[in-house]
């Protein structure tokens, strides 16, 4: 398998992942499978701006979902999300928000704020937002949206067709919405579903697997406490940690007994997608090298990073390619390697 086969199907297998997550969330779309994790909506979606760059349809049903359901998103931790991505990415997110903001309606406000962090300097050149699956730029329009010029991108006038449902809260894949319209947007609902998926936590370590600051997660942690259902306990060197009886939680949120619920498998979707995004940036450096021996030290380079930060997002992964490796063969190893973290398979169409 060559480099471009390879990268071609990793990127139809991105975005029929993306086709599925947002299907799940109310994108008007065939996928309707319910994964088995709870979906990351902010940072699904700083993911999704970047790869779907290269689907201009499945671009422009994202924007459908944010004038519908934007109001459920929850803007302090895309802002801390985007913080650590590149500047084309802040564009991409600032050039949405200006989009939403004036098609939004009631919640208006709260896309105009984000939007003005974003604008970018005049003496960048304006590039063609959306490129073909081999990556060569879309021709350049006629006419450009004024939303997307304002942060340096060429495209068309936006028409959405607003076919987007509501976020469905029924599945536990969508827990998160079911949380923040009980609890609000904001840190108490992300500290919960944490709590909900793990035996317990520290602070320290929910505030970094929730995106949030430590002083953010310990206030509203102490705040939940108070209620008498967020309980804590002193573990190894008075190190309090706090948890929930998951039995109660479950069964009040979903309607049925604890066993015949499944819970939702907590996945660290700001680490896996960055993840998912070096792969695709080495992919791009690799198609460029013409020898096995420099292709195979590209690979390796990167892999030490990108199994960390797929360990890290809680996935159950094969063994990683080991040094022992030859050249030759280690191309076919690292492909072999993300594709079973990916749950890969040829898409022949949706």
């Amino acid at each position: 398998m060559s480099p471009r086969s390879f990268k071609d199907i990793f990127l139809e297998n991105i975005l029929d992942f993306l086709w599925r997550q947002w299907s799940a969330l109310g994108v008007a779309g065939s996928a309707r499978t319910e994964d088995i994790w709870a979906i990351d909506p902010e940072a699904l979606l700083v993911f999704s701006l970047e790869m779907a760059r290269y689907e201009p349809r499945l671009f422009d049903e994202i924007l459908d979902w944010m004038v519908v359901n934007g109001r459920w998103v929850d803007n302090q931790r895309l802002r801390g999300i985007v913080s650590k991505r590149s500047e084309s990415t802040a564009r991409l997110l600032g050039a949405t928000a200006s989009f939403v903001s004036d098609e939004a309606g009631t919640y208006e406000r709260k896309w105009k704020s984000f939007s003005s962090l974003h604008e970018y300097s005049s003496n960048i050149g304006s590039e063609i937002l959306f490129k073909t699956k081999e990556g060569s730029p879309y021709p350049e329009p006629r006419n450009a949206s004024k939303y997307f010029l304002k942060f340096g991108f060429l495209r068309e006038p936006i028409s959405i067709r607003k076919m987007s449902r509501p976020v469905p809260v029924a599945p536990r894949s969508n827990i998160r919405f079911l949380l923040r319209a009980l609890f609000g947007i904001g840190s108490r609902a992300e500290c919960i579903l944490y709590l909900l998926t793990h035996d317990a936590g520290h602070p320290s370590e929910i505030a970094r697997a929730i995106g949030i600051s430590l002083m953010g997660a310990r206030n509203t942690l102490v705040d939940l406490a108070d209620s008498g259902l967020i309980l804590t306990r002193i573990r190894g060197k008075r190190r309090i940690e706090y948890w929930v009886s998951q039995k109660r939680w479950w069964e009040f949120l979903s309607g049925v007994k604890h066993e015949e619920t499944g819970i939702p498998l907590w996945l660290d979707w700001i680490s896996l997608f960055s993840a998912l995004m070096s792969v695709w940036n080495v992919l791009g450096e690799v198609d460029k090298v013409p020898s096995d021996y420099m292709r195979s030290s590209k690979l390796r380079e990167s892999m030490d990073t990108i199994s960390r930060e797929f360990l890290k997002s809680g996935l159950d992964v094969p063994a990683i390619p080991g040094a022992e490796i030859a050249p030759e063969r280690y191309e076919n190893e690292f492909q072999s390697f993300i594709m079973r973290v990916l749950g890969a398979r040829n898409v022949s169409g949706r």
